[in-house]
């Protein structure tokens, strides 16, 4: 993992952490019948960041895994030397009379 999705990772758990803070706290406030209205723009929003950031975190994965698959493929293939012939400058086809 590269130090920015470290960061993206911490961010998400920290949010997936203050939403559910926020869900309980709804959860109680609906249980003893006060209002929470107040309590579910800010759960809105921190739906919306950890989506975000969600994104953001799998686009940085994909395009490091990319560059390492790229990495490997270029490693795996043997380059063909400048001198050397195709293997099959000299097959002739056989005549059967």
């Amino acid at each position: 993992m590269e130090r920015k999705e470290k960061i993206l990772h911490a961010i998400e758990i920290a949010l997936g952490v203050l939403g559910a803070g926020l869900v309980i706290a709804i959860l109680v406030l609906k249980i003893t019948k006060h209002e929470m209205l107040y309590l579910t723009y800010p759960l809105v929003g921190v739906v919306i960041a950890f989506l975000i950031v969600d994104e953001c975190a799998r686009a940085q994965k994909r395009k490091r895994l990319r560059a390492e698959a790229e990495a490997e493929q270029t490693e795996a293939e043997p380059k063909p030397e400048a001198d050397a012939m195709p293997k099959d400058a000299f097959e002739f086809d056989k005549e059967e009379p």
